[in-house]
């Protein structure tokens, strides 16, 4: 019997098979799919513009033969756009493929299987590759150890494993991104979330302890990625964003709240107050993300005004905790926050979501050899060393996008939060 493989047994099975797999929670790409824009782009950059005045000289005059004064007219800038191309392969044998094409012998079929999973498959690494900042870095290592023939690394505390995948192949970097020290050869195969710990299926030469892991197929200094959440959301006044200097157009950076000591009710204020001081109304329409820490820390406030209540005579055994504690949004400050799993431990994003939309060069769709006619094949063969075909298949989906954001002012980033114990 072949390794590696699904569901491929000849014996007697059990009908039902738990995933040992994470299911999809998008949180984010969610709120930007369904109520931002989907712009359809060609190669070249797409243009985001804004106003930065609307016009009109204000002032008194002498309604009396007065001279009215001069008038002034709107004025503006634009923002740049373009996509990331992204593909997620597969490859199965044609052991696998005969093995489990009986149910008789296979509960499952491994083909209709991993074409059923494919695509939200995909779009579980989308989402987890929205949470970046325009670099291919998904995660940090706070530290490195060689077992026997793997390296395994320790994780920061901002993202730890969340954007990265059992199965993943990646690239890894020195910290300053300037070489790739293991590329596109060695794939995960375990990764602990509460440990922060990842075991690669082989040593990576010259490892150093605070390398950086990228996604595969990167290479060259400063590997680019997807331009998110953490790319649009960026509070430095230096650098660029869209391809505008921050400096000459301080619109483009976004309100920011420091947040150092832990998370409190007025931090909510304030930045609702920022956002409502910058942009008027606007701020009525935001809503949040916050990762499982900060949704405890938000609920470690709430704890405490029911423990004042409960001093007063409620039972002691009352639930402190709330009823809602399992939905997929709370309200704190009166602004919708959704729980995020791929968000940053260390801050919550607060953002109107129909100023955000995307880029595209082309939709989601498995990869095709479609020369002169309207589609091709989809599933290719594998050459083997000799140049004979190999007993195995190949296929692919591909997806030709990225992420705006059309007013970055309009956003606020609650930053440099502590994380509860045991986050």
């Amino acid at each position: 019997m072949a390794s590696d493989t699904l569901y491929q047994q000849s014996e007697k099975i059990a009908k039902k098979m738990p995933g040992w797999i994470d299911k999809p929670w998008n949180a984010a790409t969610d709120l930007i799919d369904k109520r931002g824009d989907l712009e359809k782009i060609g190669e070249r950059d797409y243009r985001i513009p804004f106003d930065t005045i609307i016009g009109g000289r204000a002032g008194t005059y002498n309604p009396d033969m007065g001279d009215m004064g001069r008038g002034s007219g709107p004025k503006g800038n634009y923002l740049i756009g373009s996509y990331f191309p992204a593909r997620l392969n597969f490859e199965l044998s044609h052991l696998q493929l005969k093995a489990t094409k009986d149910r008789s012998v296979s509960q499952k079929s491994v083909l209709k299987e991993t074409m059923k999973n494919a695509v939200p498959e995909f779009m579980q690494y989308r989402d987890k590759w929205f949470h970046s900042d325009g670099t291919a870095v998904l995660a940090t290592a706070t530290a490195h150890s060689a077992g026997t023939g793997v390296s395994v690394y320790t994780l920061d505390t901002t993202f730890g494993v969340k954007r990265l995948r059992r199965g993943q192949y990646v690239t890894v970097y020195n910290n300053a991104l300037t070489s790739a020290l293991s590329s596109s050869t060695l794939y995960i195969t375990a990764l602990n979330t509460t440990a922060r710990t990842i075991t690669l299926s082989g040593i990576v030469p010259g490892a150093g302890a605070t390398d950086k892991i990228c996604f595969e197929g990167v290479s060259g200094a400063s590997p680019a990625g997807y331009k998110g959440l953490y790319y649009w959301h960026s509070t430095a006044t230096s650098g660029t964003t869209g391809g505008l200097n921050r400096a000459d157009e301080p619109e483009i950076v976004v309100n920011h709240v420091d947040a150092a000591g832990g998370l409190t009710p007025q931090h909510m204020l304030l930045a609702y107050h920022r956002a409502a001081d910058r942009r008027g109304e606007m701020a009525d329409d935001m809503v949040g993300l916050a990762s499982f820490a900060q949704h405890a820390a938000a609920i470690a406030n709430i704890l405490v005004i029911q423990t004042l209540d409960i001093s007063k005579g409620v039972p002691n055994n009352l639930d402190r905790l709330p009823s809602n504690l399992r939905k997929r949004s709370f309200e704190l400050g009166g602004i919708p926050i959704y729980i995020d799993r791929h968000q940053a431990n260390d801050r919550i994003d607060l953002f109107p979501p129909k100023v955000w939309g995307r880029t595209q060069l082309d939709d989601m769709h498995f990869y095709e050899e479609a020369v002169g006619q309207a589609e091709g094949r989809r599933f290719f063969e594998l050459r083997g060393g000799s140049g004979a075909p190999a007993a195995g298949v190949w296929f692919g989906l591909t997806n030709d996008e990225d992420f705006f954001c059309s007013n970055p002012g309009g956003a606020v980033v609650i930053d440099g939060l502590t994380l509860p114990s045991g986050y």
